[in-house]
């Protein structure tokens, strides 16, 4: 029984029948009175591992590019398939584990870890470690995440608590809020195990990524559980690395592995600052961090996704700086084939510093199955600013200070449903007052009654304008507070470039439906319909040739021609090559010495001279009686299932008795014969 609507059940886990990889099944017979071979059967149990399907990923939280206060809430993503943090045994082997082999990590720029391009997946996990059964992989090049053993040690989760971060949730599959387009009302959750907080101290916004993570083969890695300590949570970089970030270093010295570290003190082991290099080497790193870090972060994409970095402005500033810069850039990655990639690679700008050349101690790799970005930009919580709100109704404003001049300003005009009224100005450009209100309302409101839908559902009623959510109340005024909400939305969906990249996709795809549409109308004269509107004639090829049947099929004779006689004349005998020689070869003579004969008696006196080739002489071979009778009767046999054939008797008459005629009805060939024999004896 599925839960109610607003209700779920979470489940600790869901484990697959059998885990991914191959497996070999041996099907084996006893009992039988004979040997029978063993049949071997070649499986393979196919599941993600280096990269997670874009259609398995129903949710993340928070989500991608967002900026705001996200401090109270760990981060989390929603997987469609409820098996799938369990289909591999993370230990290894084929039994299901209850150990998730996925773990959701969260880094702050800065930190010390690397988020690599695309490389061969061999190449995507710790050296010296390797997966089991490294045919099984899904693509050939994947993501990692690298990092230090400090980062690794506060960052990530112990072995103990993965079993904690993974549940799977039950929700009812019209509960459009909870299910989050899933099909069948089952999700699995992966949550981090580390609160993305503001950086108080330095009143400043921090950036994240989040990245799910493959541990098969390394959960002897992972950091060992230690004590909790109340202290709070406040925001402290598990390993400062943004000296790197201050580093003068061109592409080749990276690959060459010749980093000229001019006195930069990069943090030691198990430091959450700068370590030291020699005498005054702090010095040396503080007068360092004003220099720039390598080209490329120079030719990095335009960052869309929050504040890239504390240092950077944020994104409405960036907008109000130079918005036709970053608007170009939205548009041309909207309208870019590989937009999902661009957008990734701007997402990973900031954690793909080489912190392997440099590092002062071991350095771990994990292949990331799927990753994103956001900004934390605020210590401020939805609780805190609903409790530091000033309660009362909209327009409502204080009393004043008895000491205060009088002021002139007419108080806002004000309702008991908590509507304010407002200039508004029409398209036309007419001045007009109307009501608004927000969604925050002193009493409850009756919501829209649900319309029947298609297949027997019913569904909220869509509105397709703002103008469409305009009310007239009885005083004559109009009420905009819905067609405001709609227009806010629009314009919030309209500032993701997701959205952006599937509506321009969508636009394209319409208008070459629409192209081929005119084509065919004219080259054929065929009323097409809409695809727009019907939603069983999307192949518009097959339309067009169901309507060509159904035309050709009104009247065959117009279209195609008239039909074949059932009898004609049949078609010409060619014959190639010399008519003597084919003769003569289908009767076994030599048409050499027939000729030759011929010269000198003729050729009918050469031909009866010329003595026909047989099997074997007369005489040779003698026929007994036995053998006679034996091909007697099969040729009666044969002659009577031929005239079966052609003269077949009618099922349930009686053949005649033996030496009685079979009566046979006429036909139009005797009586074609009987005129022919009038005619001969005329």
């Amino acid at each position: 029984m599925s839960p109610a609507k607003g209700h779920f059940i979470l489940h600790s886990a869901k484990l697959p029948a059998v885990t991914a990889g191959p497996y070999n099944l041996l099907t084996r017979h006893s009992g039988t009175p004979f040997p029978v071979a063993d049949e071997q059967t070649h499986v393979t149990v196919s599941s993600p591992r280096y990269v997670m399907p874009v259609e398995q990923i129903l949710s993340t939280f928070p989500p991608a590019n967002a900026e705001g206060a996200f401090s109270d809430r760990l981060p989390q993503i929603v997987l469609k398939r409820r098996t799938l943090p369990w289909e591999r045994n993370p230990a290894g082997g084929a039994e299901p584990s209850t150990t998730p082999w996925l773990a959701l990590v969260v880094i702050a720029e800065n930190e010390g870890a690397t988020l690599s391009t695309p490389t061969p997946v061999a190449s995507c996990v710790t050296s010296g470690v390797t997966l089991p059964v490294p045919t099984d992989r899904d693509v050939e090049q994947g993501l990692y995440l690298e990092i230090t053993e400090t980062v690794k040690n506060k960052v990530f989760p112990c072995a103990a608590d993965l079993p904690l971060l993974c549940h799977v949730r039950e929700v009812d599959v019209t509960d459009t809020e909870l299910a989050g387009g899933d099909d069948d009302g089952w999700l699995a959750v992966v949550l981090a195990n580390r609160l993305p907080v503001y950086d108080t101290a330095g009143d400043k916004p921090v950036r994240y990524l989040v990245c799910l993570v493959n541990l098969e083969g390394q959960l002897g890695i992972l950091p060992p559980p230690v004590p909790t300590v109340d202290d709070g949570f406040r925001f402290e970089l598990a390993q400062d690395w943004a000296v790197l970030s201050e580093l003068h270093a061109g592409p080749d010295p990276i690959v060459l592995g010749n980093i000229d570290l001019e006195g930069i003190a990069f943090p030691s082991p198990g430091s959450a600052a700068p370590g030291a290099q020699g005498d005054g080497a702090g010095a040396q790193a503080a007068a360092a961090a004003a220099r720039i870090f390598s080209a490329s972060a120079a030719q990095s994409p335009t960052d869309l996704d929050g504040s890239a970095a504390s240092t950077k402005a944020r994104v409405d500033a960036q907008w109000a700086t130079s918005p036709t810069a970053t608007a170009a850039s939205v548009a041309k990655a909207a309208i870019d084939p590989d937009a999902t990639r661009m957008v990734r690679d701007v997402m990973g700008t900031g954690f793909r510093f080489p912190i392997s050349i440099v590092a002062q101690e071991p350095t771990f790799r994990f292949p990331v199955l799927a990753h994103w970005s956001f900004t934390t930009a605020g210590a401020d919580t939805f609780e805190s600013l609903m409790l530091g709100l000033d309660v009362g109704l909209l327009g409502t404003v204080d009393e004043p200070d008895p000491a205060d001049p009088p002021t002139s300003a007419e108080p806002p005009e004000v309702v008991e449903t908590g509507h304010i009224g407002l200039g508004h100005r029409t398209r036309r450009g007419d001045p007009l007052q109307a009501w608004y209100r927000g969604p925050l309302v002193p009493f409850p409101t009756e919501r829209d009654a649900p319309v029947p839908g298609p297949g027997g559902t019913t569904r909220l009623p869509v509105a397709h304008a703002s103008d469409q959510l305009k009310r007239v109340v009885p005083g004559g005024r109009e009420d905009l507070g819905l067609a405001a909400a709609f227009e806010i939305g629009r314009l919030l969906g309209l500032s993701q470039l997701s959205v952006v990249s599937a509506l321009t996709r969508f636009r394209a795809a319409q208008f070459g439906a629409g192209r081929g549409r005119t084509v065919v109308d004219g080259l054929v004269d065929l009323d097409v319909p809409s695809l727009a509107g019907t939603l069983d004639l999307h192949d518009l090829a097959r339309f067009v040739a169901v309507s060509v049947l159904n035309d050709l099929a009104v009247d065959p004779t117009a279209t195609i021609g008239p039909r074949r006689p059932l009898v004609d004349p049949g078609r010409e005998l060619r014959v190639d090559g010399d008519l003597d020689e084919i003769i003569a070869g289908g009767l076994g003579l030599d048409l050499a010495v027939v000729r030759k004969h011929a010269s000198s008696v003729g050729i009918i006196a050469a031909l009866t001279a010329t003595n026909v080739p047989v099997a074997f002489e007369q005489g040779a071979h003698t026929l007994d009686e036995s053998a006679a009778a034996a091909l007697r009767s099969a040729v009666d046999t044969e002659v009577g299932r031929l005239v079966d054939i052609a003269m077949p008797t009618t099922r349930g008459r009686a053949r005649p008795g033996r030496g009685q005629a079979a009566a046979r009805p006429r036909d139009p060939l005797d009586d074609l014969l009987d005129a022919l024999g009038e005619e001969d004896d005329g």
